[in-house]
């Protein structure tokens, strides 16, 4: 999370281990100056961390328990998630089969 840097130019994202610029601190395109945004510090990733596992991960056993939790694999093709995605909001809405 707190890997991303953005050229000030161009506005060319960066990441430091995924996509790292070949000169530490320049852009590719234009020869700009990277810099990181305030939310993407370590101080503020770690605090979105704890937010996330302190106010979003127990709605996952919430909504287990309510017997509504449709979970989907985000690991497969895009167009795959989308067409589950779809498919379940139908499902929940009442217009297609059922779960």
């Amino acid at each position: 999370l707190s890997g991303r840097w953005i050229c000030r130019k161009c506005q060319s994202p960066y990441h430091m281990v995924n996509s790292p610029p070949r000169v530490t601190g320049k852009c590719d395109r234009c020869d700009g100056k990277l810099y990181q945004r305030d939310d993407d510090t370590e101080a503020t990733s770690r605090r979105r961390v704890q937010v996330y596992n302190d106010q979003t991960a127990p709605l996952i056993s919430y909504y287990q328990d309510q017997g509504s939790l449709i979970e989907i694999d985000g690991e497969q093709a895009i167009d795959r998630v989308g067409q589950q995605m779809a498919d379940s909001l139908k499902v929940a809405s009442g217009e297609g089969a059922s779960r």
